[in-house]
Order: C-alpha cells, then sequence, then structure tokens
C-alpha cells in the first residue's frame, strides 16, 4: 500500500522523468484545480519534480 508521501514522491519522479523525456509540461496527469486536495498536491508535485529537472534559464546579462 503507497502512503500519501509515497504518492507525492513518485509524481515528482514522474515530472522529473516527463522533463527528461522532453515532454511538455502539459503532460502533467493530476489536474491542478481537481476538486480534491489530494490530486492538487500531486500536480503541484509533478511540476516541482518537472521545474528541478528542466529549470528555466536566467539571464544575468541585463
Amino acid at each position: 500500500m503507497t502512503t500519501p508521501a509515497d504518492e507525492v514522491r513518485l509524481a515528482l519522479a514522474a515530472g522529473r522523468a516527463a522533463a527528461q523525456a522532453r515532454r511538455p509540461v502539459r503532460a502533467n496527469p493530476y489536474r491542478g484545480d481537481a476538486d480534491t486536495a489530494r490530486e492538487r498536491v500531486l500536480a503541484r508535485a509533478w511540476v516541482r519534480g518537472y521545474g528541478n529537472a528542466n529549470p528555466m534559464p536566467v539571464d544575468y546579462s541585463g
């Protein structure tokens, strides 16, 4: 049986894998505007994993 913490870790890993596979961020299988708190948390975790593997470039030239 998976615990909620395990589900969050799996969502983080799935987001990271999606970024490494160069899939678009809209490939997130969870809805950020879902009715349940569980799905909203998993959506945020997926996006966090995606962002950690694919950070936005910062332009320091200005």
